[in-house]
């Protein structure tokens, strides 16, 4: 017997059991177990996606097809853009709806979503990371993985560093090497924690292949929800970067009023904190490196040492080969 006929018979054979127990008057809770290994069976057998040009089932991490080499879509994206997911994060979305609409403040929820809708991925790194990626066309900013993996970079010995791999895995697996982060932002910032200068990216550059999530997918996974290695990650938390607006008010409404300001919808979005603890914002994954033509704006503070000014000027002039500007204050 070939195994998608195997397949066939014990997805059968499952439903079967599963019928007997509700006619036996078998107890809820042993049923809904039942559904639930059913459910996650037909998860195995039946992948999020099937080749459009070979018509094979394609592993959930991969980027193209393995047996033709088709382009099949960004993992991150796929598994943003589930009906699960969607129908998740619309039915929380449902619930600031009504929650906006009881506090007399859902034109203030529509308003904040439109300023969502405008706001841009951010990076922030130190000067002389920046410095580096815009040097030369030859340049690729990496993620942490690459970067390790490559000795061009060792780990901290802190607990961010130390966690992230199984973080990273959970949500990411078998591709979260491939995964860079960042924050959405309204007004140029990110987490300060990261660095002083932020690379706010061109959106044309990087939307087919980003995605957002509630937070700092760390605290997320580690501290709010103690999700351990392998455990499915709970649903309507992330989507695709064309409905960040629709994550951001999510989150987000309960930081609204009737009398809340266009003006203040920056930091509402975005906190950039002094340190982790009070940091929130909602992270932006994306698929693959930045090159420096990624990079439309650098922004960030005076410098203070002679050595960072001669720095800053070099970068201005390396910023405006390629279209891009120097925001300092």
């Amino acid at each position: 017997m070939s195994s998608s006929a195997q397949d066939t018979l014990l997805l059968c054979l499952s439903r079967i059991a599963l019928h007997h127990l509700c006619l036996q008057g078998c107890p809820l809770q042993l049923i809904l177990i039942g559904i639930y290994s059913l459910l996650n069976y037909i998860r195995v057998i039946q992948p999020l996606i099937t080749c459009t040009s070979c018509k094979r089932p394609v592993p959930d991490h991969m980027r193209n097809c393995p047996f033709c080499q088709g382009d099949v879509g960004f993992p991150n994206v796929r598994a943003a853009n589930t009906s699960q997911e969607r129908a998740a994060l619309l039915e929380r979305l449902d619930a600031a709806r009504v929650s906006t609409a009881a506090r007399k403040c859902e034109q203030v929820l529509n308003e904040f979503g439109a300023a969502v809708k405008q706001s841009r991925a951010t990076i922030c790194r130190s000067l002389s990371v920046v410095q580096r990626l815009m040097s030369s066309d030859s340049e690729l900013y990496t993620n942490f993985y690459q970067q390790v993996g490559s000795e061009a970079r060792l780990p901290e010995n802190n607990v961010w560093d130390r966690g992230r791999s199984a973080v990273d895995a959970t949500l990411f697996p078998l591709y979260n090497n491939k995964i860079l982060f960042g924050a959405l932002s309204l007004d140029k910032q990110c987490p300060s924690k990261y660095g002083a200068y932020a690379m706010v990216l061109r959106e044309e550059m990087i939307q087919q292949r980003a995605t957002v999530f509630e937070e700092n997918s760390f605290v997320f996974c580690q501290s709010k929800h103690k999700i351990v290695t392998g455990d499915p990650v709970p649903t309507g938390y992330r989507a695709v970067w064309q409905e960040r607006d629709q994550l951001a008010m999510a989150k987000l409404h309960s930081k609204l009023d009737a009398g809340t300001e266009p003006k203040e919808f920056p930091r509402i979005l975005l906190n950039p904190g002094k340190d982790e603890s009070n940091q929130d914002f909602i992270e932006v994954h994306i698929y693959g490196p930045i090159h420096r033509r990624a990079v439309e704006t650098v922004a960030g503070p005076q410098p203070r040492a002679h050595e960072d000014e001669v720095i800053l000027k070099s970068l201005k002039k390396k910023l405006t080969e390629v279209g891009a500007t120097l925001e300092i204050g």
